[in-house]
């Protein structure tokens, strides 16, 4: 972080409440988008999106997931836009449910606050024969994690580096995602309360309350992440310290995420749920930069407990961490990516035991520039 942003750092911190920005209706194996470009006349730290509406399972029952089934109704979230210095980007391309997950990850300690009832009262969502309300909830940090809150905004979108042209998009899924379907299972979704209509997505923005004239005096990191599924590695040979995946380079490099689980069958095209989530597929993280491992742990095992020594928090089963900021929690104490060409081979290696029906995701956080600001 440049020295000349100290000063700016007690005048940080503060946020405003959830402002609306566009709600929509809810559409299965859709792709949903802001009608117009988000506003932004501001820093934007946080969309929250909210699903509200019935799950009307009928005919028969269905065997709910046990990994978050609700999680999965939306599939993909991305931000895009046009800088007005780089162009066309999309900064931030992730699934919902794996945010989430992420989110857990990092300690923000808040359980979103779902709602599941049946003709008025909470009850857990079985998959039986019955009409249920929901209200769903996914947090989107548009910042690296872990930043803290303080200094998130300087690793924020900024609004006007956007002027009129920031979208947020996402893509939905139908019922098959919740579980499997028995013989002569449905369902049907309509709006919060009744068998008609249809739910709504709505989504906010949450912004740091900064004067305009601070805003203007800072200008942010643009923070980017991004996904990959990586079905195919998990599904063919088994190997040790083999190349999971590419690194990218060419930004800040802050940290990679590697999901891993069994994926639920029988969902349609174009959709993905987990089944459960698993520690046992991918047994050994490591990062490597032309074939010299950054840090050699004996398994995955210890690489977790060592992460959640670092960072406070037990990692959620089926997450391997490899965050460079971690301990610091200061995003310009990220890996040098900016620096490489593309001779360098920076890339997650590991020992996978593949199997068929496996799946795993890898979550990439950078950052394009230091955030500057001048009083």
């Amino acid at each position: 972080m440049a020295s000349n942003t100290r000063g700016v750092l007690s005048l940080l911190g503060r946020y405003s409440k959830a402002e609306a920005e566009f709600n929509t209706p809810f559409t299965a194996l859709s792709t949903l988008r802001s009608p117009t470009s988000i506003r932004t006349d501001r820093i934007i730290s946080f969309l929250l999106l909210h699903f509200r509406g019935r799950i009307n399972v009928g005919t028969a029952a269905l065997t709910a997931l046990t990994v978050d089934p609700f999680r999965n109704l939306i599939q993909e979230i991305r931000v895009s836009g046009t800088h007005t210095t780089f162009g066309s980007a999309v900064p931030f391309r992730i699934r919902a449910k794996t945010q989430n997950d992420i989110n857990k990850i990092y300690g923000i300690n808040y359980a979103p606050r779902d709602k599941v009832v049946v003709a008025g009262t909470a009850t857990p969502f079985d998959g039986t024969v019955k009409k249920w309300d929901v209200d769903i909830f996914w947090q989107v940090p548009l910042f690296p994690t872990p930043t803290p809150l303080q200094i998130a905004p300087l690793y924020s979108l900024k609004g006007p580096d956007w002027a009129g042209n920031l979208f947020v998009e996402f893509d939905t899924a139908d019922g098959t995602v919740l579980g499997t379907f028995g013989a002569g299972t449905t369902v049907a979704f309509t709006a919060f309360g009744v068998d008609t209509g249809s739910p709504t997505v709505f989504v906010d923005v949450i912004r740091p309350l900064v004067t305009v004239d601070l805003m203007n005096k800072v200008s942010p990191a643009i923070p980017y992440r991004s996904y990959r599924s990586l079905d195919t590695v998990m599904q063919g040979a088994s190997f040790t310290l083999g190349k999971i995946g590419d690194l990218n380079i060419g930004k800040k490099f802050v940290s990679f995420h590697l999901a891993t689980g069994a994926l639920q069958a029988g969902v349609s095209a174009g959709t993905r749920a987990y089944a459960s989530m698993s520690d046992a597929m991918i047994t050994r993280v490591v990062a490597s930069l032309d074939g010299k491992f950054l840090a050699l742990p004996s398994s995955s095992i210890q690489q977790q407990e060592s992460d959640s020594l670092m960072g406070g928090q037990t990692l959620q089963t089926g997450y391997n961490v490899y965050n460079f900021c971690r301990e610091t929690g200061n995003p310009d104490t990220a890996f040098p990516a900016e620096t490489l060409t593309a001779a360098r081979r920076f890339e997650v290696d590991g020992d996978v035991t593949a199997a068929a029906s496996q799946g795993a995701e890898l979550v990439q956080d950078e950052l394009l520039g230091s955030p500057l600001a001048q009083l």
